[in-house]
């Protein structure tokens, strides 16, 4: 599985205003070849001292609001921002069979083309919009 975005190489290193348990899954996710479960997460940071299940999520639902990392959620996983953080208007494009993600940037006409699309009787409070198909390398020649 490979990730797809533009990682500035200063990413890498520790981002300013995280708290020690976010920086710590963050780097783990930045560093996963793959979208993670929560759990998995917390497989991977216990070497961290991060040893209990509210502890990722909370530090995922703040990495998640300053969006530094994103929810699949087809697949209750979860990435870093391709782009370091982003607005929250994004897309995925998900290969569905070797998992490669692709991050798409949507402007404020895609979001709204999108929000416009709920019916009368639901008020949308968010978009999530996960593409799946086979990327170039699994598409049959």
């Amino acid at each position: 599985m490979l990730y797809h975005g533009a990682m500035n190489a200063s990413h890498h290193h520790h981002d300013p205003k995280l708290s020690r348990n976010q920086t710590e899954i963050l780097s783990c996710l930045r560093q996963a070849k793959e979208p993670m479960s929560a759990y998995a997460i917390l497989d991977k940071v216990r070497i961290a001292g991060i040893s209990h299940p509210p502890t990722v999520y909370r530090a995922l639902a703040d990495l998640m609001q300053k969006g530094m990392v994103h929810r699949l959620q087809s697949r209750s996983a979860f990435i870093a921002c391709g782009h370091g953080a982003c607005d929250g208007k994004f897309a995925f494009a998900i290969c569905r069979q070797c998992g490669k993600v692709v991050e798409i940037p949507l402007s404020d006409d895609d979001r709204a083309g999108l929000l416009a699309l709920a019916p009368n009787e639901i008020v949308p409070e968010q978009v999530t919009l996960e593409l799946a198909g086979l990327c170039e390398a699994c598409r049959p020649s």
